[in-house]
């Protein structure tokens, strides 16, 4: 099985919601005595322009903004651990790109990064440079909605058992091996209301069994752990049966893969994959495939 990272990348944009994926991060840079890479971008020349959009006069222009956000991360890092292994990148560019090279020259593990928040509809979603991580980032990324009291308690892997399944379930246990593991897999089957339900259900009970067997076995997992772990095969949209899972479980990590078919796929993060990112209230570790390379 894989180690725990020595490097976690953490992107910042320093809103509020941004402190919930800071505490996640320096949690986890503890807990596996890993350097913690902060990586915050700041727009070309956004500071030195006025309304008009001419040049700012000297005496006019703030204080230089890369400094002003390097003694901003200090002062909220020294809050929480001053023996941290601490580097603070920031930078002019777009976020998306900065972040992602930053984190691959680092060599990073994971990637850390919250969620944004609409105003309208007053729940968090993903942001604009969230989206693009998820899109083109060959390195896992845990999307952080909530404060980071304490561990997790355990880790739920959202699985189509599609090829590919087996390597995203190696990915999150390397990353967290002491977690307990649960396999969810929702179905849909077409014209359900005109079948027999309970004989839909035996049949994909067995097929779901035999299945995430399989998928336990080539993600490494002994005869012994695999019957430890429960397997959750349930018809419906995955998206709510996560949800409601999820609400009745304590602070689980969610765990979907970016695994599957093709280019459309892909580049749409895989429909299922997006819609239980942005249903679950839960944190939400996202594995890309392993044939995925920087963009």
């Amino acid at each position: 099985m894989a180690e725990a990272p020595s490097t976690i990348a953490l992107a910042t944009d320093l809103s509020h919601r941004s402190d919930r994926a800071l505490d996640r991060a320096v949690q986890l840079a503890r807990a596996w005595k890993a350097r913690l890479l902060v990586i915050h971008a700041i727009e070309d020349g956004a500071q030195s322009y006025g309304d008009g959009g001419y040049p700012l006069p000297s005496w006019r222009r703030p204080p230089d903004p890369a400094k002003a956000v390097r003694q901003r991360l200090h002062r909220d890092l020294q809050r929480e651990d001053t023996g941290l292994d601490l580097d603070i990148v920031v930078e002019s560019g777009t976020p998306a790109s900065l972040v992602l090279e930053k984190a691959r020259v680092a060599g990073a593990g994971l990637i850390v990064t919250g969620v944004a928040r609409d105003e309208t509809l007053g729940r968090m979603i993903l942001g604009d440079t969230v989206d693009k991580l998820l899109r083109a980032s060959p390195i896992p990324i845990l999307v952080v909605r909530n404060r980071a009291p304490a561990p997790y308690d355990a880790m739920v892997v959202a699985t189509d058992f599609s090829p590919g399944a087996h390597e995203m379930l190696k990915s999150a246990r390397g990353l967290f091996p002491g977690l307990g593991l649960s396999l969810f897999h929702a179905y849909d089957v077409p014209f359900a209301s005109y079948l027999n339900r309970a004989e839909i259900d035996r049949e994909f009970e067995g097929y779901g069994r035999e299945a995430a067997d399989r998928l336990l076995r080539e993600a490494g997992l002994s005869e012994e752990e695999a019957r430890s772990v429960p397997r959750l095969i349930e018809m419906g949209s995955p998206e709510v049966l996560l949800r409601d899972y999820e609400a009745a479980s304590g602070d689980v990590l969610t765990v979907v893969g970016t695994h599957g078919g093709g280019l459309i796929y892909r580049a749409l993060i895989g429909s299922t994959a997006r819609k239980i990112i942005n249903a679950v209230e839960s944190d939400v570790l996202v594995v890309p495939p392993s044939d995925r390379s920087t963009p």
